[in-house]
C-alpha cells in the first residue's frame, strides 16, 4: 500500500510503503548541510516490526538509489517468474 505526504523542504516528498509483515517502508529525498551545494540523498527508512526493536535507515546517493531500484526489479522479475513458472 503506498501512500504520499508532504513534508519539510529538505524532508521533500516520501512515499511510504506497508509491507504484509507490518513494517513500514518510507522513501524520500533530503538535502544534508547548507551552502549553495548541499549533497542530496535519497532516504530509505524501515520502522521496526515490533516495539522491542528499532527501525533502520540509509541515505542514497543517487547512483546507490538506481542500483537499488534496479535490484528491487530484477528481484521482483526472478519471483514473478519463479511463481508463474
Amino acid at each position: 500500500m503506498f501512500s504520499r505526504t508532504s513534508g519539510t523542504e529538505s524532508a521533500g516528498h516520501h512515499v511510504s510503503v506497508r509491507t504484509t509483515c507490518g513494517r513500514e517502508i518510507r522513501i524520500g529525498h533530503l538535502a544534508l548541510g547548507g551552502g549553495p551545494h548541499p549533497a542530496r540523498r535519497v532516504s530509505l527508512g524501515i520502522s521496526a516490526s515490533s516495539d522491542t526493536e528499532d527501525g533502520t535507515w540509509a541515505g542514497l546517493t543517487v547512483d546507490e538509489a538506481r542500483q537499488l531500484a534496479a535490484a528491487l526489479l530484477a528481484q521482483a522479475s526472478a519471483c514473478d517468474r519463479w511463481t508463474r513458472g
